[in-house]
């Protein structure tokens, strides 16, 4: 059963942990800012740098905090939009030594819930702790031009995603309750749902910009919300995500987890934009009493998969004993970010009262 799972601890990788990985860069330092939908400034990996190499310092970091050598896990389940996930996760494994099982998971903006249900289902058949690591390069996939005259020329792929997207790595650890997880899980699923709009697509690029304001030679295929599709992402996101919280609340309440009147208390959901943010808040205020919803977008941006993880490491010591923490996810479609539909999941977790 999931809730004999719980989360230990949250790490998230930043400048200041892998220097030679990743650059913060402002508003200011990138063709394109983010300022209208709340972001300030933003990691990018450095040149070379693979998803692989987040991962394997992210573990690290995290092994470190939790004093866990890398050679006591049972599995390592890395999540990333990357085509080779799986031969990436066997990477790492390999680059950690250890002697585990490696998984790889490719669902986009939902790979954080389809990855604790996947890793909390190891961490039960196994009886041995694991590690859940989200590492994402988006800086590679947007063209950071800056839109020419209208503020809705999105050709080229100009406009919204470079405003959102940011790169980053976080990583927690799964271990059973009674050997010490800080949140007990009580929910944890991933789905889709049909995107007739095609609200995120992928558009080839021919010279496209890269995040220091460099020309790409040749094509790459980059993120695009063209047209109104951002602002209809902005209006639908909240709702989808509010639906999930619902689910995970009802599924836990049919296994007995949660009371027949409880209400989740926190949300810390997929870090998409303030403005998707905003709605989900306004969405859960009808509440009798409304949770509180976290927004750590500001020195992030929206980072896909890594996105909650990295938010419950800055809110989780910050988090009341007994809270009813809800993470839900909405966003780009999995594998290969398909343009027909939406990734959505939701994960529900319990806050130790000794944690």
């Amino acid at each position: 059963m999931l809730s004999r799972v719980g989360f230990r601890r949250f790490v998230g990788l930043d400048e200041h942990d892998a220097p030679e990985l990743l650059a913060r860069m402002t508003k200011e330092d990138l063709p394109v800012d983010g300022e209208r939908y709340g972001i300030a400034s933003r990691l990018i990996v450095r040149s070379g740098v693979a998803v692989v190499d987040l991962a394997v310092a992210a573990i690290e970091k995290l092994c470190s905090a939790c004093s866990v050598s890398p050679q006591e896990l049972g599995a390592v389940v890395l999540s990333s939009r990357i085509c080779e996930v799986q031969e990436s996760a066997a990477t790492v494994v390999d680059r950690l030594a250890a002697n585990c099982e490696a998984y790889g998971l490719e669902q986009a903006c939902s790979g954080f819930p389809a990855g604790t249900h996947l890793s909390a289902e190891l961490c039960t058949r196994m009886q041995r702790p694991v590690v859940l690591v989200t590492a994402e390069i988006i800086s590679g996939s947007i063209n950071w031009e800056p839109v020419a005259g209208d503020v809705h020329d999105h050709s080229r792929a100009r406009g919204q995603a470079a405003k959102l997207f940011g790169d980053g790595a976080a990583a927690v650890l799964l271990d059973r309750c009674e050997a010490g997880g800080a949140h007990r899980i009580l929910d944890a699923w991933a789905g889709e749902v049909p995107d007739e709009d095609q609200l995120i697509q992928k558009m080839d690029v021919v010279d496209s910009t890269d995040p220091w304001g460099k020309i790409r030679p040749g094509a790459t295929t980059c993120i695009s919300m063209p047209g109104r599709r951002g602002l209809l992402l902005v209006r639908r996101a909240p709702e989808i995500m509010a639906t999930a919280i619902e689910t995970s609340v009802e599924r836990a309440r049919s296994a007995g987890l949660i009371g027949d009147h409880e209400q989740v208390t926190h949300v810390v959901p997929h870090q998409a934009n303030a403005l998707i943010l905003t709605g989900l808040d306004k969405l859960l205020s009808d509440n009798r009493d409304p949770p509180k919803v976290w927004n750590c977008l500001e020195y992030t941006g929206n980072t896909v998969s890594a996105s909650i993880p990295l938010a419950m490491a800055e809110v989780q010591d910050r988090l009341p004993a007994g809270a009813l923490v809800a993470m839900p996810a909405v966003g780009a479609g999995g594998p290969g970010y398909r343009p027909d539909v939406l990734s959505i999941g939701c994960v529900l977790a319990r806050k130790n009262d000794s944690a």
